[in-house]
């Protein structure tokens, strides 16, 4: 889980122009003629979804919008699609978006609208209420949003995750496998909120199953240098390779990458380091 740098705002008004601009489609006429005050209005939208950091608001549902103007900026977004007039909103927002920001595991592939666009029409092309995510974290979200805040997505554009070490992997090694269970380090300096919504994100999102099919996958890339280490150095060798291994890779990622946080576990699982790794990983 991870925050991403803030899209600019400076064509979010021409973006909107051009979702609701009318059109004819197959005879039929569609979009909306919206005036630069109605315009304005949506914008002032956006302002106030800026100020409230894209928490959930009635306001932001835009009732003091014609119901004609709201459908046609929520039938806009289909414009972001690869070769339509709003494809750049698309390609801007996943450009440098290497990994999922939540899951870590796969490249983005879907925007979210992180407040839905069902409800929140208004801000359907509002490219700071569109997240760049995978398909599974896409469609394991809610499509509403929850009325309890322990329950709410963080926003990645607007709000800021703690630079603090707060994902947490326990090592079970027992009969020949490994199981990595990740929570949310009780001890970590974060807010008790703060906590509650991350540990809700990998409940819902059911992120210790996805990680699973995962882990073996990736051990198996580290197998050569944890055999390599352990017969230079002993279990000291290996816990060294680990954490260098785990800086490299906190620098690519995040500090809380799934990836980092399970070697630093491993490195302090004694039984691990001392040649259990041999019982668990591939020959």
């Amino acid at each position: 889980m991870r925050s991403l740098a803030c899209p600019s705002r400076d064509e979010a008004r021409d973006y909107l122009a051009d979702a609701v601009e009318p059109y004819t489609h197959a005879g039929l006429s569609k979009g909306y003629a919206a005036t630069g005050a109605e315009l304005d209005s949506v914008v002032a939208l956006y302002d106030a979804y800026d100020a409230g950091f894209g928490a959930p608001a009635e306001p932001l549902k835009g009732a003091g919008l014609t119901v004609e103007l709201r459908n046609a900026i929520h039938n806009g977004y289909e414009f972001t699609q690869a070769g339509r007039k709003l494809a750049a909103i698309r390609a801007n927002l996943m450009a440098g978006v290497e990994l999922c920001p939540v899951c870590g595991i796969a490249p983005p592939r879907e925007l979210d609208h992180h407040l839905p666009r069902s409800t929140y029409h208004a801000l359907a092309v509002y490219p700071r209420n569109l997240v760049p995510l995978c398909h599974d974290c896409n469609h394991s979200k809610s499509k509403s949003v929850a009325d309890d805040p322990a329950e709410r997505f963080f926003h990645p554009y607007l709000e800021e995750l703690p630079n603090v070490p707060f994902l947490r992997a326990t090592i079970i090694i027992h009969e020949g496998g490994l199981v990595a269970d990740y929570d949310i380090d009780p001890n970590a300096a974060i807010d008790a909120v703060v906590r509650a919504r991350l540990a809700y994100v990998i409940e819902r999102l059911k992120l210790n199953e996805r990680y699973a099919r995962e882990i073996n996958i990736y051990l198996t890339s580290q197998v050569t240098a944890i055999r390599m280490s352990f017969a230079w150095a002993g279990p000291n060798g290996v816990r060294d390779y680990l954490l260098a291994q785990a800086d490299v890779e906190s620098a690519r990622f995040h500090l809380n990458h799934w990836q980092p946080v399970l070697l630093r576990s491993l490195a302090e699982n004694v039984d691990f380091c001392d040649g259990a790794f041999a019982d668990v990983l591939p020959a």
